[in-house]
Parts: C-alpha cells; sequence; structure tokens
C-alpha cells in the first residue's frame, strides 16, 4: 500500500512492531502468573494487548486478586522483561527495510510506545536506533496512556504537525484506537497475539511492514 499524499511523518509503535517483544512480555506475564500460583491466558494478552501500565497492572492484580499494589506488580514486570529483551530481544521482519526507505525519501520517523524509557533506551542503543527517529515519547512522559490519544497528540505537538500529515503504524488495539482518536492515519500490523481480534477501525491491515511502499 502507498502513504497518504500529505504523509510527513511516520510513527511507530514499539512493541510488536519493532521488536519482538509482545512474546517476550507473554513469557514474563505467564511467569508471573505461574509464581503468584496463577494461569496467564492468550484471552488475558489479548485484553492487555497495547494498553497502559496503570491499564494492564490493575487488571492482573485485581483479575489474581494479588495482595501487592499495581505499581509493584508493574515494577516486577518490567524488571523480568528487561533482562529477557536484552538477552532476546529480535528485530521483526521489514522494520529496518521500512524506516530505511521512509527517511531516504525525505519522511521524519517518531517512536511512540507505552514502555518507560528505562526499557526503551538500552533495546535503541543495542540495535543503534536512535538517530533514525527524530522523535521519541515513551510511556513515564504520559499521564493517560493507550488507548487514550495522549501519546500521539504530544508526538505531534513535538514535531509541529497536524494529523492528517501523520501515518501512524500499530500492532495493538489499544495502540489502533490512540492515533486514531488522535486524527492519525493507521496501518495496522497485527502479531499473532491479536488474532481474532476486530481491527476495522484501521484504515489499512498488514500482514508486515514490507507491504508498505513509500
Amino acid at each position: 500500500m502507498k502513504l497518504p499524499p500529505d504523509t510527513k511523518v511516520v510513527l511507530f509503535d514499539m512493541d510488536g512492531v519493532i521488536f519482538n517483544t509482545e512474546d517476550l512480555a507473554h513469557n514474563v506475564f505467564a511467569e508471573l502468573a505461574q509464581n503468584f500460583g496463577k494461569i496467564f491466558e492468550e484471552a488475558d494478552h489479548k485484553t492487555i494487548l497495547g494498553t497502559s501500565q496503570d491499564n494492564w497492572s490493575q487488571y492482573f492484580v485485581t483479575k489474581w486478586d494479588l495482595n501487592t499494589s499495581f505499581n509493584e506488580f508493574a515494577s516486577l514486570f518490567w524488571q523480568t522483561l528487561k533482562k529477557e529483551t536484552l538477552i532476546h530481544s529480535k528485530l521483526l521482519p521489514g522494520f529496518q527495510e521500512c524506516i530505511h526507505k521512509v527517511r531516504k525519501n525525505g519522511l521524519r520517523t517518531a517512536l511512540v510506545t507505552s514502555t518507560p524509557i528505562t526499557s526503551v533506551d538500552p533495546l535503541l542503543e543495542k540495535f543503534e536506533l536512535r538517530e533514525l527517529f527524530d522523535v521519541v515519547v515513551t510511556g513515564d512522559e504520559i499521564i493517560h496512556g493507550k488507548p487514550d490519544p495522549e501519546p500521539y497528540l504530544l508526538a505531534m505537538k513535538r514535531l509541529n504537525l497536524k494529523s492528517n500529515e501523520c501515518v501512524v503504524i500499530e500492532d495493538a488495539l489499544g495502540g489502533v484506537k490512540s492515533a486514531k482518536s488522535a486524527g492519525c492515519y493507521v496501518i495496522a500490523v497485527p502479531t499473532t497475539h491479536a488474532l481474532g481480534l476486530d481491527y476495522s477501525e484501521a484504515d489499512c491491515i498488514l500482514r508486515t511492514l514490507k507491504e508498505i511502499d513509500v
């Protein structure tokens, strides 16, 4: 598919679009569930996919009736995930080809993720990606995370661009809703964890980033 003619920037989600961190997060949630004597189901992953830390921490603490605070659960998750990502993280197929094609054609790029900066920076450094993004928005910079539009509105403010000039690439429904609420054109590239979910709100649904034609 070709990008809309007014496009000036392509904004990438991170988990599930750039890195295989959705798979790693799945494994971490399953491990935490086992440690608490609970069961993490695929349906749970679909429910929290692409949502903010406040959303998924409250979801699991409440559902599993855990004797811990939302922040304590989230901190435990990030500590475990950080170890996993530094060892097992890898770039998803088509990303490098896509972003280099975008930048070669004079478009700007941004990273908009619900992940905190302490987990984002090590990945960008490991894969030498930081210089590829004009703007980076992380989860600890915002009050209302995805599916709220705040992350993408903040990115547009920093880029000094309007919503009709922005194309967003997301893998999760929460991210799609966030970008659409911000008024952006949204390309959905769902992961296997999103199979069966309704992505009709997205402007375009692709199987891989390789299908994008700049």
